[in-house]
C-alpha cells in the first residue's frame, strides 16, 4: 500500500524577505517554499491529532525531493528547509521512496522508525497558501490533510491556522 504523508509546521525560520510586506517577487528564490513547508512539517510533526501517532516520535523524517504533482523541490528550499526544522527531527530528502521502505511479511514500512512525507505544491498567493501533506509509516499507519496557512504580517515567516478538506487515517 502505497501512501505518502503531508505535514505543516510553524516556521521557525529567521528574518527573511519576508519581514518586508512586498510581493513574492521580492523574497529570494524559494524562500516562499521553504518558510512555508518549514511551517507544514513542524505543524504536522508536532501534533499528534494531525499526524494521527501520539507519544511518537521520529529519529528521520525521509520527504521526496518533489511534490505530489512531481515538481522538484528546489535545493535552495530543501536546505533551507532542513537547517529550520533541526530542533525537531531530522530530515531527509530523497529522490526515491522505495529506498526508505522496507517490507517485512508483506506489510512496507519506512526504515529505522522513520516518516516518508510527500508534500503537495504551494498553492496561493502572497498572504495565504494551502499544502496537502501525506505522512506514512507502515501500512497501516498514515495520514493525509491539507493545511492552510498565512503569511505573518508583521514579521518573519508564515503560521499554519487550520486544515481545509478531508482527512485521511490508516
Amino acid at each position: 500500500m502505497a501512501a505518502v504523508l503531508a505535514v505543516a509546521v510553524l516556521s521557525g525560520c529567521a528574518a527573511t524577505a519576508t519581514e518586508a510586506t512586498g510581493a513574492a517577487a521580492d523574497w529570494p528564490a524559494g524562500m516562499k517554499e521553504a518558510e512555508v513547508y518549514s511551517a507544514v512539517l513542524r505543524q504536522f510533526l508536532g501534533s499528534p491529532s494531525d499526524n494521527t501517532f501520539p507519544g511518537m516520535t521520529f529519529a528521520t523524517v525521509y520527504v521526496l525531493d518533489r511534490d505530489e504533482g512531481g515538481t522538484p523541490i528546489a535545493a535552495n528550499t530543501r536546505e533551507q528547509v532542513t537547517k529550520t526544522l533541526t530542533d525537531v527531527t531530522s530530515v531527509q530528502f530523497i529522490a526515491d521512496r522505495e529506498s526508505v521502505l522496507e517490507t517485512p511479511n508483506g506489510c512496507a514500512r519506512v526504515k529505522n522508525g522513520g516518516m516518508l512525507v510527500t508534500l503537495g505544491p504551494v498553492d496561493g498567493d502572497d498572504n495565504e497558501v494551502t499544502v496537502h501533506v501525506n505522512g506514512f509509516l507502515a501500512c497501516l499507519g498514515a495520514s493525509m490533510l491539507t493545511y492552510v496557512v498565512h503569511r505573518n504580517d508583521p514579521g518573519p515567516g508564515w503560521t499554519v491556522t487550520g486544515t481545509t478538506g478531508p482527512r485521511s487515517v490508516a
